[in-house]
């Protein structure tokens, strides 16, 4: 990428300028305008300016894109794009969502923490990507673009302070090493607050707290005008006190729970009596252990003035302990529930050519190879607290009681792929598009076992010994579009895209062999026709797009008595329309609206396979909302001889959302508003912002245990406040 387009980048896609920001979402540069896919994109500037530093932040600012949080907001999160998403909070499973940066896919969840630092832009991409993404991005892709070392001395510092005790550093340092050959970028961040979440258990510390450390070295060569080589350096450190859920629809004598007749409603504390929606009372204080490294090296060679050559070569190890206490109740009932991703790898080499013929004919081909590796497994512990009374004394062993339920395995997933994209101009403002992508897959699964026992021994029964097995899924996906520039200002376009998410492993086996089953794979078939315009000399940008999804074989998890199986439903229909306004009516205030209207409803015949048997026909898609907006804002308030004050404001509606199939747990609509005021000048920033500036009171994930005697429900953040300062030098 040359100076010029790099600049162009970096340009804040939500200014009047939207249509020079720079993609790469066809593996390709291109103008965000010219792209013929509805995709939103945010610039390093306008992260700056809201202080982002995770994914979901960017995501929920993009038109029928939501973010769910099963292991609160510092564990890995879910992605809903177009009402497509997950709900197995495994650690060895794939989301429908593929997650890339610095153009390499995240195969494991817990490898999509990275947090959001020293970035160039963040591109979402809604809808199929199946050809040029391949598995895994059944309802959209995610690219992060880490900025890469220039041959320039300069750097910066930001600190910022807020609420909670929350410290915040980021900065990064650049310094050319062979003058036009060799340079160096390392960037770092820091983030550590006291907890979000009020505990009022004596010296127990508050939960939900982040403890947050990541750093990135950057080499960047250029020995020749045709050939560049970037490698990375990444670190993650994710710590600190964990996530404390709401235990709803509480009801411990309700006869169909694992053991009627405890004596756990008439302990103090078993209905939070007394706590406020963000006040929570446990003297344990579980932990989070997230420590992921990686290297990536991305290749590009200019063979000719036509043909370009590009590799990358990605390997991240880690591992992800996730303690918590479940009902989040002073009591026992199931605490602790332990996630393990042990010993995680995944190691990504693709290779890619591409032309840029001056005739009517181009392509795009190229073979990708992943490996990914995986120890997990969950610990629980059920009604093992004291004062449950004899109906909990009942163990397995003569002294134990309660119920403990244990599983451990090893996954390896290997995925070999191949696809072509062909782009033809029919006339001089036509074009067609078509590509194929094949994939093979070949998940294993070894040394399945578990085990259930009590208090007084975990491993007192092995219910499943050693039990291996493996499948091989093979995909296909094709997509076809029309686009159509009857000016420069206007692209009008049509297509067909299809996606796959590869099949799945259950994790959540625990009491026989049997359950040591796959799910089969995912598909998305996407029919599309939108539009993109710039008009009024680029003080006006309106697009919008209408499509149908036909989804089939979505995997879920499901409760089935104590068991929470991966199964599947057959299929299910989203139809929805997107539009995304972005307009400077004056030279100093920019204005955005996107808005989301979606119809996501499962099959007239869809039941959920597995034994429970539950007709969701008709249904609401779990985790998909009908109706979203998003509004945003930037005001210059001043303008200095040097400097500026600016106004920066963002606010989100999403309509009610089902956490389940069976439409038993949800959240009603709610808005979330963030806003910051800042001082800018070419050296110098200082800024003061709130996130959730109304202290909305909302879930954000929600998990039916009613075997148990309630529900499982994770809180949304409280508001947040800072002032933030920046040295540039």
């Amino acid at each position: 990428m040359d100076a010029q387009t790099a600049d162009a980048a970096q340009q804040r896609p939500d200014g009047a300028d939207n249509g020079d920001i720079v993609v790469t979402a066809t593996r390709r540069a291109q103008r965000i305008q010219d792209v013929p896919i509805a995709i939103s994109a945010l610039g390093a500037e306008a992260i700056q300016e809201r202080q982002v530093t995770q994914v979901s932040d960017i995501i929920k600012l993009s038109p029928n894109s939501q973010v769910s949080y099963p292991y609160g907001e510092g564990g890995p999160p879910n992605f809903v794009i177009r009402g497509i998403s997950s709900t197995d909070y495994s650690p060895n499973q794939s989301k429908p969502i593929a997650i890339y940066i610095d153009e390499g896919i995240r195969n494991l969840q817990a490898f999509e923490s990275m947090p959001v630092f020293d970035v160039e832009r963040v591109e979402v991409l809604r809808g199929p990507q199946g050809t040029l993404y391949g598995k895994n991005a059944t309802g959209g892709a995610v690219n992060i673009v880490t900025i890469k070392p220039g041959f320039t001395s300069e750097g910066y510092l930001t600190g910022s302070y807020g609420n909670f005790d929350r410290v915040r550093l980021q900065g990064a340092v650049q310094t050319p090493l062979i003058k036009d050959v060799l340079s160096l970028r390392v960037a770092g961040l820091y983030v550590h607050d006291t907890g979000t979440f009020r505990n009022l258990a004596p010296g127990a510390g508050d939960l939900n707290q982040t403890d947050l450390f990541a750093i990135r070295g950057a080499v960047q060569f250029e020995p020749a005008p045709d050939f560049e080589a970037t490698l990375r350096y990444n670190h993650v450190k994710s710590g600190g006190r964990n996530y404390a859920p709401i235990a709803a629809n509480i009801d411990f004598n309700d006869p169909a729970i694992l053991f009627p007749g405890n004596n756990l409603g008439s302990l103090p504390g078993s209905n939070r009596n007394g706590l406020g929606f963000f006040e929570n009372s446990l003297t344990r204080t579980p932990k989070r252990d997230i420590r992921i490294d990686g290297v990536n090296l991305v290749m590009k060679w200019d063979a000719t003035d036509t043909i370009t050559f590009n590799s990358v070569t990605t390997y991240d190890w880690g591992k992800w302990v996730d303690v918590v206490d479940s009902d989040g109740l002073e009591i026992a009932v199931e605490s602790p529930f332990v996630t393990r991703g042990k010993n995680l790898k995944q190691f990504v080499q693709e290779l890619r050519v591409a032309t840029s013929f001056v005739g009517p004919f181009n392509v795009q081909a190229g073979a990708l190879y992943t490996w990914d590796s995986a120890d997990a497994g969950f610990d629980f512990r059920l009604f093992t607290d004291p004062g449950c009374g004899a109906a909990c004394s009942l163990g397995l062993t003569p002294t134990g009681r309660g119920l403990t339920q244990t599983n451990d395995f090893l996954q390896k997933r290997d995925s070999y792929s191949a696809y072509v994209r062909a782009e033809l101009k029919l006339a001089r403002t036509v074009t067609v598009t078509g590509g194929v992508r094949f994939s093979r897959d070949k998940v294993a699964v070894n040394r399945y076992n578990a085990f259930l026992g009590d208090t007084a021994d975990t491993f007192a029964v092995n219910t499943i010994a050693n039990v291996s097995d493996r499948r091989t899924f093979n995909n296909t996906s094709f997509e076809a579009g029309i686009n159509w520039k009857p000016s420069e200002q206007v692209l009008l376009y049509a297509s067909m895209r299809e996606g796959y998410r590869t099949g799945a492993v259950n994790a959540q086996a625990f009491s026989d062999p049997s359950e040591v089953n796959f799910a089969p794979p995912e598909t998305a078939r996407t029919f599309e026709a939108g539009f993109k315009s710039t008009l009024l000399d680029r003080a006006l940008t309106v697009n919008g797009s209408v499509f149908q999804t036909d989804y089939k074989n979505q995997q879920v998890i499901v409760p089935e008595g104590l068991l929470l199986p991966l199964r599947s439903i057959s299929n299910a229909r989203v139809r929805g329309f997107e539009g995304e306004i972005t307009a400077k009516p004056i030279d100093r205030v920019t204005l955005g609206v996107g808005v989301g209207v979606l119809d996501p409803t499962y099959g007239d015949d869809a039941v959920v396979t597995g034994t429970s048997g539950v007709v969701v026909a008709g249904n609401q898609i779990a985790n998909a909302a009908k109706f979203s907006l998003n509004l945003n804002a930037n005001v210059v308030l001043l303008k200095l001889q040097d400097a500026t004050v600016e106004l920066n404001g963002d606010g989100v509606y999403t309509s009610r959302v089902f956490y389940d199939n069976a439409e038993a747990l949800s959240q009603g609509g709610y808005w979330l508003a963030n806003a910051r005021v800042a001082y800018n000048a070419d050296r110098f920033s200082v800024g003061a912002g709130v996130k959730n500036l109304f202290n909305e009171k909302y879930v954000s994930y929600g998990l039916q245990l009613r075997a148990l005697g309630f529900d499982f429900l994770q809180r949304g953040v409280p508001r947040m406040y800072s002032a933030d300062v920046t040295f540039r030098f």
